[in-house]
């Protein structure tokens, strides 16, 4: 990769990122679903906050929100296809104002409906358009006409982004460089006017030799048969792209601390915890061993990356062939290095990927059946410490109130892994096809693997994680233990005295 340091260029057209030429070419295949069926949707990303004491300056909200998009051009720049460079290009055309992109809406805020209603209706909207640069919007939510400049406790705050246009750390840079601009802190002109923005990143990342990289991939895959399917016990028939649905479970507060505990002694982070864990489900439910599992990387692989917002990141593929007669321990270890070496060649554009799939006569979507997200959240915004203005963020994937049903779900089945750290939570969740599952089949998916998290981290667990091997994991659950107990009970020859 080289130390080199990126110097900002003198340009305002260029060729997109990998990353932006894979979600634009996307677009319109996605399109093509959501056309054909009128209650399926690609959902944009909607930040859903809830004002929980002091009040906010809508005027001074706005300005805040302005001057974000002014700093970061990536809000300002257009997507197209270029005859010259013969590939999608970008070009940044200069808009500092909002427009039609901040709105304020009257409405009773305890008409769960309404405010239902609203949310769903931008995470639907029509308004984004890659073409125009068009991928961000607010929408405030508020009580009372009486104090027109002013949001209070209660009203609603929509930050709504296209739904891949930028990342989920750019959403994360988003709030801190708002916060910022709302307490009035000085921003070093200089320092933005000199630093790396995302159009430089593109040019640069077109100029990284692949070579490496690329045979590393190969290598990983070199005996691996893309036509093989995973054996999940799917419901019904198999189709190329569903609705989606999320499933939310939870476990036992000691077994979270647990599971923090284990996580600290082993000095591993979170998502390769969790992806050694998913392995194991996975092998105990279908009776596999080898995996690819869809994840995403954060694809900031230059410090220089770290503060600028735009869509970096890459899809990769985890594919592990299991030895179930590891113990867990050891193969933690195995994971942690395996993904070290994907760290190292997460770079690789996920389309060569493919591209290179399809070669060996894979289906259209080569890794769509299972993948894995771990994130990390914070679930409430300190916006004006000094005014006592907090906001809670409403988390819709755990809220009965903003259930979705006709998401567009383009892999199978997804473990979706929140963790907040300060208040040290974890809360999962199972986002899958509905045209694939019955809901009571991921109601099974998640008690085993609440089971599976039970044997491996639950202090009261005989489970050996040094000595006994992966394959002893149990997911049998406790209804399906009593009837194997009965069975072997009336299997029992009756006894003859004599």
């Amino acid at each position: 990769m080289g130390d080199e340091e990126w110097k900002r260029l003198n340009i305002t057209k260029g060729r997109t990122s990998y990353s932006q030429e894979r979600i634009w070419l996307d677009e319109p295949i996605r399109s093509t679903y959501t056309v054909k069926d009128e209650n399926l949707y690609d959902y944009n990303y909607v930040k859903v906050y809830q004002i929980e004491d002091g009040f906010l300056s809508i005027n001074r909200f706005r300005q805040s929100i302005e001057n974000v998009i002014k700093r970061n051009e990536i809000f300002q720049t257009e997507l197209d296809y270029s005859l010259d460079e013969h590939g999608i290009e970008q070009i940044i055309k200069k808009s500092n104002k909002l427009n039609d992109s901040f709105e304020i809406t009257k409405v009773d805020v305890f008409d769960q409906d309404k405010i239902n209603e609203i949310i769903y209706s931008e995470q639907i909207t029509k308004h984004f358009d890659l073409n125009k640069g068009e991928i961000f919007r607010c929408h405030l939510l508020k009580q009372s006409n009486k104090d027109k400049n002013r949001l209070i406790k209660n009203d609603f705050i929509l930050l709504i982004f296209h739904h891949s246009a930028i990342d989920n750390y750019s959403r994360f840079l988003f709030l801190k460089q708002l916060t910022s601009e709302y307490q009035n802190e000085k921003m070093n002109l200089e320092e933005n006017e000199n630093q790396l923005r995302f159009i430089d990143y593109s040019y640069y990342e077109r100029q990284l030799d692949l070579t490496k990289c690329e045979e590393f991939w190969q290598e990983l895959f070199s005996d691996y048969s893309f036509k093989q399917r995973i054996n999940l016990p799917y419901d019904n028939k198999l189709i190329f792209i569903s609705s989606g649905s999320i499933y939310s479970f939870q476990i036992e507060k000691s077994l979270t601390r647990q599971i923090f505990r284990y996580k600290k002694k082993q000095n591993i982070n979170f998502f390769r915890l969790f992806l050694s864990t998913f392995y194991c489900y996975l092998f105990k439910i279908t009776q596999d061993t080898d995996f690819s599992v869809l994840g995403v990387t954060p694809n900031r692989y230059k410090s220089q990356l770290t503060n600028i917002i735009g869509p970096f990141e890459n899809f990769i593929v985890y594919r592990h062939n299991l030895d179930p007669h590891q113990s867990f321990n050891q193969f933690i270890q195995t994971i942690d290095e395996f993904c070290t070496n994907i760290k190292e060649n997460s770079f690789y554009p996920y389309q060569n990927l493919i591209a290179y799939a399809r070669k060996f006569g894979s289906n259209q979507t080569p890794f769509s059946q299972v993948s894995l997200r771990v994130d990390i959240i914070d679930d409430q915004w300190n916006l004006d410490p000094e005014n006592n203005l907090l906001l809670n963020e409403i988390n819709l994937t755990n809220h009965r109130e903003f259930k979705r049903e006709t998401k567009l779900c383009p892999v199978d089945l997804t473990l979706n892994v929140k963790i907040n750290l300060e208040k040290q939570t974890i809360q999962f969740y199972f986002e899958y096809a509905n045209k694939l599952f019955e809901e009571k089949t991921i109601d099974t998916f998640a008690d085993r693997f609440k089971k599976i998290l039970e044997h491996l981290f639950d202090i009261q667990s005989n489970f050996d994680l040094d000595e006994e091997p992966i394959y002893k994991l149990s997911i049998i659950l406790p209804y399906e233990e009593s009837l194997i107990n009965d069975l072997k009970v009336n299997d029992r020859p009756e006894l003859t005295y004599r």
